[in-house]
Order: C-alpha cells, then sequence, then structure tokens
C-alpha cells in the first residue's frame, strides 16, 4: 500500500493530461457562500457563513478569522492543526494518543461543541479531511446565542467546497517523509441548466517518524447543488472519512514522586522510540450528511435552513497511560503497560432555521435574524472484558508486560529495550453498554440596529432547553464455551434531568468610515456541562461573562485587514476531566468530569491579513492570554486559586509571507509559515489538602518552540509542483493532553506535491 496512492494519483494526472479543454456554464450560480477571497483575503471585507446573518465583517463586534482554500493549498496542509496556525490566538493543546488534534483558544480547549461543518455540529475526536475545505471560519469569543452551549473561546466551522456550473478540478499526488503519500481529487460540473455536482475525494498511506507507527486514511466527499428557481436553493452533501491507524501515546512522562505526582517529560529515550505493544490499533469512521435550503423570500427577506446527520465509531484497543515511575532503590523507571479496550458510537442529528430581514423603524435600520435550532445525540460507551494469560477473564484492564500479564513481568523498564518486546495478544469480550442520550432546542433572535451611519448596537438573546436522559447501562456475561458475551439486564434509573436559561448579548459599533470601526461587547452564556461526575449525575452548567473591546481597521486601498481586541472571560465552573473515577483509579473516560471552580482568561490579540499586492499573500497575528484559578472551595482536591490553567500558553504568535513572480521567473512562488508557542504547562492543576495547603504538584513545565516551514512552488499551465521544508530548523518540543500522551512534534520533513488542474 505504501506507494499505491502515488500510483493512483499519477495515473489519473497521465490521462487527464491530454484531456480536451472544459467548457463552461454561463449561467451564475447561486450559493450560500458570500465570500469571494483569495490568496489571504481582506476578512474585513467579507460575509461570513458562520454568523448565520446578513452582518459584514465591519459590523460585528466579534474577532473574526478565515483561511481560504488558497491559504491552505499553498502550505500544503496535512490536517486541521496546520490550518489553525493562521488564525492568532488558537493553538494546539495536544494530540490525544495522536487520535485527534485538540485545539484552544482565549484559554478554553475546543470540544465537540465548538468544532462545526457547514454550520452543524460534528465529533471532534477524529482527523478532518483538509482538501475538501474551501475554507475555514473561527468566531472568537462569546457564541452562545447563535449555537447555544458552546464552550467559551470561540467556534471553528469548517466550510466544504460546493459544486460549481463551470466543469473543473484538480487531481494532485503527494510524497513525503517516513513513507507518506497521498492522492487527492477534486472535480466539479454541470448536470443541467439548474443542477450541479461536485466529488472530493483522497487516499493516505503514511507511516511515521515513530516506530510501529502507521495511518491511513479515505475521504470521499459527493455533493449535489439544484436551484429549484431563481429564488430558491438545494445542497445536498454526503461526507465519508475513514482512518485506520496505530494510536501513540507519544513518549510519557517521567514521574519522579508518586506521592506528589511531580512529573516531567521523559527525554530519556530517542523520540523515534515506541515502548507500546505491536498489536495495538484503532479504527475510526464518521459519516455525515448534510441538506440546506436556501429561499429568498424577497428582496429584504430570505431563509436558511439546514438538517445535519452524523454517525461516528471508534474502536480502540492498546495502551494508553505512560508513566515511567522512579524507582528510588536503583534509579529504574518502570511502567505498568496495561492495555484498555473501548469503542464508542455517536449518532447525532440536528436541525435549524434562520431567518434574515432588513427594514427600516423611522431613521433606525435593522438586519434582524430569527433562528431556531434543535439536536439529539445518543452516545454508547462499550467497556470490556480481558482474558489473562492463564486463560481466566478479569473485569479490569491486563497488564501487559513482556510475558503478558504473569506479576514478573507486568511492568517494563524504560532502560531495557528487551522489557519492551510484545507477548501474547489478550482476548476481549463485552462487559457493559453505557448509552446517555442528550436533547437540545434553542431559539433566538438578534437585530443590528444602525442608529445613524456611524452608531450601531447589536443586541440579541437566546433561550436554550438542554435535556440529560440518565445513562442506561446495558450489562453483558458469558454464555457456553465460545464465551459469547449476550445481554443479561440493565441498571440505571430511569429519569432525566433538564435546564434552560436565558443568554443575552449586547455590542457597541462604531464605524467611523468605511475602513474603520471600533467596537465593544458583552455576552453571557448558559453552559450545560456535558457528561456526568464520577456518581453518573449530572454536572451543574457553568455561567460565563465575556467582555471584548477591540477595532478593525483596512489598510492600502482595503487591500489589508489591521485588527485587534482585548477580553475577559469569567467562568462560574469551569469543567474538566476528572483525574480518577469513583473507584479511587486513573479515569481514562473523558465523559466523567468535574466542576473544579471559577476561573478567569484576559488575554489580547493582534493580526494583519491581506494582500497588499496582487502577488503577496501576507498573514501574521500575535496573542497573550493570562488564564487562572480566581475562586475554589477551600477543601480537600480543590484547584489553587492564581494559578495558571494547564495547556494555556501565556503567548502566540503566526506568520505567512507568500510571493509569486510575475517577471524574470513566472509562475515561481515561495514562502514562509511560522509558528511560536508560549511556555505553558501540561499534567493537571495542583490541588489543596484538607488544610487548604498545596498537597500535589501535577503541573508538568514546557517550554516555549517555534516551528518554521519553507515552500517553493512552479505553476507550468496547468501543472503545479510544490515543495514544502517542514520544521526546517528541527525543534524539538511536545504537546502533552492531561500527564500522559506525550506526543513530539514532528522533526524536519520533506512534502511535495504534484496537481494538475482540470
Amino acid at each position: 500500500m505504501k506507494r499505491k496512492a502515488v500510483a493512483i494519483g499519477l495515473l489519473t494526472i497521465s490521462v487527464l493530461g491530454y484531456a480536451q479543454e472544459t467548457k463552461t456554464d454561463s449561467m451564475d450560480v447561486r450559493t450560500i457562500e458570500d465570500v469571494k477571497l483569495h490568496k489571504a483575503g481582506n476578512p474585513n471585507r467579507a460575509k461570513v457563513f458562520t454568523t448565520k446573518s446578513n452582518l459584514d465583517v465591519m459590523e460585528n463586534p466579534q474577532a473574526i478569522a478565515i483561511v481560504t482554500h488558497e491559504i491552505i493549498e499553498q502550505q500544503q496542509a496535512q490536517q486541521l492543526s496546520d490550518v489553525i496556525r493562521n488564525v492568532n490566538g488558537m493553538y494546539i493543546t495536544s494530540a490525544r494518543g495522536g487520535s485527534q488534534d485538540s485545539f484552544g483558544a482565549r484559554g478554553y480547549t475546543f470540544g465537540a461543541e465548538n468544532i462545526y461543518k457547514n454550520g452543524a455540529r460534528v465529533n471532534s475526536g477524529i482527523f478532518p479531511e483538509v482538501s475538501g475545505m474551501e475554507r475555514v471560519e473561527v468566531l472568537k469569543g462569546g457564541a452562545a446565542i447563535l449555537y447555544g452551549n458552546v464552550a467559551p473561546g470561540g467556534i471553528l466551522n469548517m466550510v466544504t467546497k460546493k459544486p460549481l456550473f463551470n466543469q473543473g478540478g484538480s487531481v494532485a499526488v503527494s510524497a513525503g517523509s517516513w513513507d507518506n503519500y497521498k492522492t487527492t481529487l477534486d472535480f466539479y460540473d454541470a448536470l443541467s441548466k439548474s443542477s450541479a455536482f461536485r466529488v472530493n475525494g483522497a487516499f493516505e498511506d503514511k507511516a511515521s517518524f515513530r516506530d510501529k507507527v502507521t495511518s491511513q486514511k479515505y475521504y470521499f466527499n459527493p455533493s449535489f447543488l439544484f436551484n429549484i428557481s431563481d429564488k430558491t436553493q438545494l445542497i445536498v452533501e454526503g461526507d465519508y472519512l475513514k482512518n485506520d491507524f496505530t494510536p501513540d501515546f507519544g513518549v510519557g512522562t517521567l514521574v519522579l514522586d508518586l506521592n506528589t505526582s511531580r512529573s516531567v517529560i521523559n527525554d530519556l529515550i530517542d523520540i523515534r522510540k515506541n515502548p507500546a505493544s505491536d498489536f495495538q490499533y484503532q479504527d475510526t469512521q464518521m459519516a455525515t450528511s448534510t441538506v440546506t435550503l436556501n429561499h429568498q423570500i424577497n428582496t429584504n427577506w430570505n431563509l436558511n435552513v439546514v438538517g445535519s446527520y452524523q454517525n461516528y465509531t471508534k474502536d480502540f484497543f492498546g495502551n494508553e497511560r505512560m508513566q515511567w515511575n522512579l524507582q528510588p532503590a536503583n534509579g529504574s523507571y518502570l511502567w505498568s503497560r496495561s492495555m484498555t479496550r473501548t469503542y464508542n458510537e455517536q449518532n447525532y442529528g440536528s436541525v435549524q432555521a434562520n431567518l434574515n430581514g432588513e427594514f427600516s423603524t423611522g431613521k433606525v435600520k435593522h438586519k434582524l435574524l430569527f433562528g431556531a435550532d434543535a439536536d439529539y445525540l445518543q452516545s454508547d460507551s462499550y467497556s470490556y472484558y480481558f482474558q489473562k494469560q492463564d486463560g481466566k477473564w478479569t473485569k479490569t484492564s491486563v497488564a501487559y508486560g513482556t510475558k503478558g500479564d504473569n506479576a514478573s513481568s507486568a511492568t517494563i523498564n524504560l532502560n531495557d529495550e528487551n522489557s519492551w518486546a510484545s507477548g501474547y495478544e489478550p482476548a476481549t469480550a463485552k462487559k457493559d453498554l453505557t448509552r446517555t442520550p442528550t436533547r437540545r432546542v434553542g431559539v433566538y433572535i438578534q437585530d443590528l440596529l444602525s442608529i445613524t451611519e456611524k452608531l450601531k448596537v447589536l443586541a440579541g438573546i437566546r433561550w436554550s432547553y438542554l435535556e440529560n436522559i440518565n445513562p442506561i447501562i446495558t450489562n453483558y456475561e458469558f454464555s457456553g464455551p465460545g464465551l459469547t458475551a449476550v445481554p443479561y439486564g440493565k441498571s440505571g434509573e430511569k429519569g432525566k434531568s433538564s435546564q434552560n436559561a436565558l443568554s443575552p448579548r449586547l455590542g457597541l459599533v462604531y464605524q467611523w468610515n468605511d475602513t474603520f470601526m471600533t467596537f465593544a461587547s458583552y455576552t453571557n452564556s448558559f453552559t450545560p456541562n456535558t457528561g456526568t461526575d464520577v456518581n453518573l449525575n449530572a454536572l451543574d452548567p457553568s455561567i460565563v461573562d465575556q467582555w471584548e473591546i477591540g477595532f478593525k481597521k483596512n489598510l492600502f486601498a482595503n487591500t489589508i485587514a489591521f485588527n485587534a481586541t482585548a477580553y475577559q472571560i469569567d467562568n462560574s465552573n469551569l469543567a474538566q476531566t476528572a483525574p480518577f473515577n469513583d473507584q479511587g483509579n486513573v479515569n481514562t473516560n473523558t465523559n466523567i468530569k468535574e466542576l473544579t471552580g471559577k476561573t478567569r482568561s484576559r488575554g489580547v490579540e493582534l493580526d494583519i491579513t491581506g494582500n497588499p499586492l496582487a502577488n503577496l499573500s501576507i498573514i501574521a497575528g500575535y496573542s497573550y492570554n493570562h488564564m487562572t484559578y480566581l475562586e475554589t472551595p477551600n477543601t480537600l482536591n480543590s484547584f489553587i486559586e492564581g494559578e495558571r490553567i494547564v495547556r494555556t500558553p501565556l503567548n502566540t504568535a503566526n506568520a505567512s509571507v507568500f510571493y509569486t513572480f510575475d517577471r524574470y521567473v513566472k509562475g515561481l512562488k515561495i514562502g514562509a509559515t511560522a509558528f511560536y508557542t508560549g511556555n505553558r504547562f501540561g499534567g493537571w492543576n495542583n490541588q489543596k489538602d484538607a488544610n487548604g495547603n498545596q498537597k500535589t504538584d501535577r503541573m508538568i513545565p514546557l517550554t516555549d518552540f517555534t516551528q518554521v516551514d519553507f515552500s517553493v512552488a512552479y505553476q507550468y499551465k496547468k501543472f503545479l509542483i510544490q515543495g514544502k521544508l517542514g520544521n526546517a530548523f528541527n525543534v524539538l518540543n511536545y504537546t502533552v493532553h492531561e500527564n500522559y500522551s506525550v506526543n513530539p512534534v514532528m522533526p524536519r520533513n520533506v512534502y511535495v506535491t504534484l496537481t494538475y488542474k482540470l
């Protein structure tokens, strides 16, 4: 399979290279997209789909960032984390087991409530395929009025490529370091004068700089557009992504003191070495379908309706928590390499309707948004029995040493690679199923009132209702010599809990002229916390107050956007994954959480984006964020006031410059991209003892680092050859998930892409 992706792509290019010139259809296509940006573009001149409204960016008292497909392609982005490096203030918090990138902004981690595709919430536990993205839009700060129970920090919305009426597209093959091969296909055309289609697809097969780590990804994204009339449009999209790979929890941490949990990054082994078992795997699939209806009621009113369904599955079997415990007697480090098996499935459906209108009452002009949304989520989680080497079955995970689960070899030694060898693969069988249904409904109204041509007020409110149905647990037992698992009972009390609240929004905009505006805004959001506490009880909601001030300025004949924002976010009760379960064991279930106390996040963001010259693209930004615990209970295991929240860098910065030669070496493009991540902490925040004093030392210090990529490309007729030197200065640093998934950043690497434009 190693070169299959390249072989398929080269064959396709060779055939299409002799194809006749394509014909275009003169009929224009009405689309939901009103962003007409190229290269970097000036985001201040766009209308953003993610706002659900007719507001221009210069009218919206909120920081907004847009990464266009031109940027994604010229930077040869391989995954979403490469894309968000162009958004100042966003950063990578971790790469949990190599299964997903976790992002953060303004001190908060982006979970499933913050990640969207075409306006509908999607599961964040997978690497999205970026080749099918038209652009990525980010609304920073408060978005609860539009999207309900979202975590503070912002919304990330991936907008996929839509059908077009002229024939075109591209096919590309890529190859990179460590046997990284990929083929992508994008083709669009008209079906008739009133309908069109588009197909995106990708196949990727790659290894890793890490030993024993491989990945295969399949992606298929067909879409159809129907202009039912000159005022009504229907878009139907499907999206299927399958990723089979080796989970990789990195090098782990060195636990220096078991009493206080004091830990540091494991720098005693080469970052290429992988002590995990040979046979571990994770198979992830996600299928989504979206139907979008756009209807122009008249010149002032329009309706947008979006329905979406998603199925997500994850089958995981492998080692998780890599923590090397110091043995004071001899100075060695041992890890109890336990095996974990989980299977998760989520079925999620949602529908939303947005009515936008523009009208006047006297001298006051209005841009009104009225909307409603509803969704339903059913989350299934399976746990498993394990068969020990002696043939007996156990309800707990198996400590997996060199010879299996023998007591004498249940741990492996960091300094002895012979002890890392894998033995037998333990059999598993279903133990129980936990099913958690959730229902949500919201209604919202928002109005931009233009009091004068310069002074504008944005006001709105949302009513949200959340219904958590008590988890239903189905238990399994063994039956017959084949040890087949069959359901024998259910537990869990019937019932449900519901929460509802109002979330207001108020913003002031002063538009000094067409190129300069200042703003101030306040939002209050009711954030129901998903998951449960260790006793499977629903968590209380968090109440979040956000204040923001800033300005947006267009420079150099509107070719450059220069924006600045300052903010403060107060959270009444931050919810985080609980470190331990109800039995006092290390918790591996991310649905089990705890409320940790009041927090405050303050920061500043600066960014500049645009094309000062037709052949010059610039993106740059800087952000400062300081997030701490403000109030915590003075009780056992509560957190420390004034302590910085883990995984939140103090400073981040980004820069990207690309220049295309229009003389001398016409068609040559050169560029550089840099991303700076400031100092931060991995691990867990510290806790108090019964007297209110600090009893733990669980925060893992991480130094700052800068990754720099250099790019070069050459366009000849319809062929484009691109090359990238990633992490050019071979910087070593890590992403850390909680206190165990310690993944080194990719060392210096090379990536080359050959594209044929249809």
